[in-house]
């Protein structure tokens, strides 16, 4: 609630609302609710709190949960149901009528009473209505009254026609039409005149009080005097309206009209007051039924209204959306979305139709103040006074104002919170100005509240945080301005507002509460508070208002006693609120210790906490078991002193279940558990039914209990069934399988024994077997051995031959250089010869040249060479001969050059022949071996070493 309501309602008087306040909680039901025709005639209700309607279609039945229809066997339309003191339903049709029967699955069937009573043959037309009185049933037709006791039915003619029945103070009256109101002895079965219809202008009397005040269908109320009457009241004096129906309720009669719709008539000095019944949707009334629970159905001529007077939210205006509420003067206003609402509280009750609107000031209202008694409306066009006669005076000519709150620290002085800063009042000698604007600070200040500080207050921002804020004394200009954010502790700069709450100034947020450390500078979560409540959601509003604390998180109303021990948040009887405030300007308006006003966008409300959880007995019924198998649908009893067997191949079981006679119950919610499938029960869902799948052999116990808004719980109810195992796992099957595991074990220790023998043959053979192997593993070892042996000669070998060709190698490059070196030396000598003329200098020359002719590269170095290839490339001559045979001497060393890769060049000198001799070499070489080009002639040696 905003602080200045707060404020206000501290002198305020709300006892004469709370007790004008007589709305019902209304649910209206229509076709799509009820699969039916909308039209109802007749109503009734079991045991069981189930409600029984007659209709077009036939019979409606209702469980809080679900609607079933049943036929009469002429598909005619109910007009009459009634229930026994045995609890027997009876219903009557277009010549018929009998009682309607629960079977042992929970369905629904109408046995006719035609032929047991000897009816068959007798035209009665519609049973119009049914009474019970002690131990008779009444039938009443146009033509007759059947009167049934112990199983015998009585027949009484009329004489016009029987339009109406009455039972007054234990006695019963039949109205025949211009004729008059008789009474029908039940004893005897003898009827007599009681007044005749001149008395009340042969009007067709709807209702009689228990005082004989007769209401007639044209609204004029007769008092019965002597063998006549007088008329007391007429209802419709501005009207053609007609009463259709009647109810005695409480201290109170309802009338249902032809036109509108349901009416209240309370009695005062032996006048009646008439009052309107808000929020009702039909017109048309045809009928009116008060229940176990002192609850009203009234029967349409389009759908059904369930009054439900238990309920502890009443609808007291519902024309817009609700910021604030306040009494003044004896009247009751509301600010709202599109003005300022009021209704006098003279009148007898509250509810919309009562409301006018000021039309002075249109537009949004945002809260009310009492300020030294004088009302005022905190605007969005402005701050605006009430008078006590509701006439309205602006006050300034500044827009857009929040809230007015008084200044503590001066008298008659009061701060106007706007859009854009805050403003001073001054009330003068009665009258009030706004004297000037505080300076300094232009930030929207809806959310508001003085600190502990002079002068200084805490203003909370929708998206920019928290401002502590200080004004000069004069309240000239703000001289402090200090700005919080997440920098500062908060979670957020966003959705903060302020509260008081335990003389702590706290701060909400979207983690819960903080409030404020001065000196760390710093917010700080409240565990207190934090510890109640759910720090998940945002507490957008906290009110602490006598022993309880208001609160609500997100969009869902609470409260908690404030001093206890072990607070917890009731919140069920608000749950038709959740979603319905107006985010950041809640209204919580408690009025006294046991009731609130809440203000949403669909209107006001007032709440009553002590309808709350009532410690009543309450059941929940199973109202239906079913199971489906190879494509058909099987019923199962829904209560049965043995536990049901289901086929075990049966694919899926439906549980069918409502709380008829939970208070309150038309927001029933339903908790199950099937124990052996489910470890807990399930969570509260609105759904009234249950389906299980493919359950597997074994016991299983359905639990379902239920719960109403209030929090009222009943006891849980429970059916127990049993699936049948698969043909392999029945007991049968159990004694067959120990038979034969007894025999396989006989036949298994035989095969074993059996088997023993063999084994002990295998292992003979298998050790003889094992050392033949031991011994040729042995002798593989050995081989083994010689073949490493081998191998590592093969090794030295492959390494002494690598050794040897590179010895090859080395040796036939030194041939290849003393052989190019003598012939160089030879050629230099031949030049020097020919440029020396002296005889002594030839004469040397000619020395020179026999000690090199005798150190010259002659057969015997190249036979070493021979020697030295062959060693390297064993095989090689003799692959090379094998292929090509008659080869000459010079032609295989060539063939051992070629191999050795040495280029033509190397070659010539080792032969003694030029370099075009060795490709002449080469190329008839080639030829003998039909290679066409010499690279092939190298892969051809290669492939004689391979």
């Amino acid at each position: 609630m905003n602080f200045n309501v707060l404020f206000s309602q501290e002198n305020s008087d709300f006892s004469t609302l709370i007790n004008q306040a007589q709305n019902p909680s209304i649910q209206h039901y229509t076709q799509q609710d009820f699969d039916a025709d909308a039209q109802f005639w007749s109503v009734t209700e079991d045991e069981r709190g189930v409600m029984y309607f007659g209709n077009n279609d036939g019979i409606l039945i209702y469980d809080g949960s679900t609607w079933k229809k049943i036929k009469l066997p002429n598909s005619s339309s109910v007009r009459s149901l009634a229930k026994d003191q045995e609890g027997t339903i009876y219903a009557g049709g277009y010549n018929d009528l009998g009682k309607i029967i629960r079977d042992d699955f929970g369905n629904y069937q109408f046995k006719s009473l035609k032929d047991t009573l000897q009816l068959a043959n007798v035209s009665f037309e519609n049973i119009w209505q049914i009474n019970v009185l002690d131990d008779n049933v009444i039938f009443r037709s146009f033509k007759k009254l059947f009167l049934l006791k112990n199983g015998n039915i009585t027949q009484i003619p009329s004489r016009n026609s029987f339009i109406e029945s009455f039972i007054v103070n234990g006695r019963y009256f039949v109205q025949d039409a211009n004729e008059g109101i008789y009474e029908v002895n039940l004893k005897t079965s003898q009827i007599k005149k009681f007044i005749d219809a001149s008395a009340f202008n042969n009007e067709s009397v709807i209702y009689i009080s228990y005082d004989f005040e007769f209401f007639t269908n044209t609204g004029k109320i007769f008092r019965k005097k002597g063998n006549g009457s007088i008329v007391t009241q007429s209802l419709f004096s501005n009207s053609n309206d007609q009463i259709i129906s009647a109810l005695k309720y409480r201290d109170q009669i309802l009338l249902g009209t032809l036109s509108q719709g349901l009416i209240i008539l309370s009695k005062k000095n032996n006048q009646f007051r008439i009052n309107a019944i808000d929020n009702l949707k039909g017109q048309t009334v045809l009928n009116l039924f008060q229940t176990q629970k002192d609850n009203v159905w009234a029967l349409l001529d389009n759908g059904l209204e369930f009054l439900n007077y238990n309920s502890p939210r009443i609808t007291l205006f519902n024309l817009a959306s609700v910021y604030d509420a306040q009494v003044s003067n004896q009247n009751f206003l509301i600010a709202t979305n599109k003005g300022v609402y009021y209704s006098s509280l003279a009148n007898n009750t509250i509810n919309s139709k009562n409301f006018d609107k000021l039309n002075s000031i249109q537009g949004q209202a945002w809260s009310f103040s009492v300020l030294n008694k004088d009302l005022f409306v905190n605007h969005d066009k402005g701050l605006y006074k009430i008078n006590k006669d509701l006439a309205v005076t602006r006050i300034g000519n500044i827009d857009g104002i929040w809230k007015t709150i008084p200044l503590k620290e001066k008298e008659n002085t009061y701060l106007i919170c706007t859009y854009s800063g805050i403003y001073t009042l001054e009330q003068q000698n009665k009258d009030w100005k706004i004297i000037n604007k505080i300076e300094g600070f232009d930030e929207s200040s809806r959310d508001i509240l003085p600190s502990n500080e002079a002068y200084t207050y805490w203003v909370c921002h929708g998206y920019k945080g928290v401002y502590k804020i200080t004004f000069s004394e004069d309240l000239d200009r703000t001289i402090a301005i200090d700005h919080y954010t997440d920098k500062n502790g908060l979670p957020s700069p966003f959705n903060i507002n302020v509260f008081k709450w335990k003389n702590e100034i706290v701060f909400s947020t979207n983690k819960g509460a903080y409030i404020f450390n001065d000196e760390t500078k710093k917010f700080e979560p409240f565990n207190k508070l934090n510890n109640i409540i759910d720090t998940e959601r945002n507490p957008r509003k906290i009110l602490q208002k006598g022993d309880k604390t208001w609160i609500v998180q997100d969009d869902e109303l609470g409260y908690f006693e404030t001093n206890s021990k072990n607070p917890l948040i009731e919140k069920d009887i608000f749950l038709q609120t959740k979603g319905t405030f107006n985010r950041g300007m809640e209204s919580i308006i408690p009025i006294s210790n046991n009731n609130v006003l809440v203000g949403t966008h669909t209107g006001l409300y007032l709440y009553n906490l002590q309808k709350q959880k009532e410690l009543v007995d309450i059941s929940t019924d199973i109202t239906g078991i079913s199971y489906s198998h190879q494509n058909e649908t099987y019923l199962l009893p829904i209560s049965s002193d043995s536990i049901v067997e289901l086929p075990n191949n049966f694919n899926s079981i439906k549980f069918s279940f409502a709380a008829p006679n939970m208070p309150n119950n038309l927001n029933n919610t339903f908790s199950y558990q099937l124990e052996g499938i489910d470890n807990s029960w399930s969570n509260w869902q609105k759904l009234s039914f249950k389906e299980y799948s493919l359950l597997k052999p074994g016991s299983y116990t359905f639990k379902v209990r239920s719960k109403n808004v209030l929090g009222n719980q009943s006891k849980p109810a429970e059916f127990n069934f049993y699936v049948q195992p698969k043909w392999y796992e029945t007991n049968s099957a159990m004694v067959i399988y120990v038979i034969l595991f007894i025999g396989l074990f006989i036949l298994s220790w035989h095969l074993v024994k059996r088997k023993i023998t063999r084994e002990k043959e295998k292992s003979i053979l298998k050790e003889q077997r094992t050392n033949k192997l031991l011994q040729l593993e042995i002798d593989q070892l050995k081989l083994q051995k010689d073949k490493e042996k081998i191998e590592k000669d093969k090794e030295h070998l492959e390494q002494d031959i690598l050794l040897k060709s590179k010895e090859l190698a080395n040796y036939t490059m030194l041939l290849v250089n003393k052989k190019n070196f003598f012939s160089t030396l030879q050629e230099d000598l031949k030049e020097l010869k020919n440029i020396v003329k002296s005889k002594q200098s030839n004469q040397k020359i000619l020395e020179i040249f026999k000690k090199m002719h005798q150190n010259k590269i002659d057969e015997e170095y190249l036979a070493v060479f021979d020697s030295n290839f062959e060693n390297v490339h064993q095989d090689f001559f003799r692959n090379l001969k094998n292929v090509v045979p008659n080869l000459t001497k010079k032609e295989l060393r060539l063939s051992a050059f070629i191999k050795m890769g040495l280029s033509n060049k190397d070659i010539a000198p080792l032969l003694g022949i030029s370099v075009r001799g060795v490709e002449t070499a080469r190329y008839r070489f080639r030829k003998k071996l039909n290679l066409d080009h010499d690279d092939k002639l190298v892969e051809f040696f290669e492939s004689l070493s391979n």
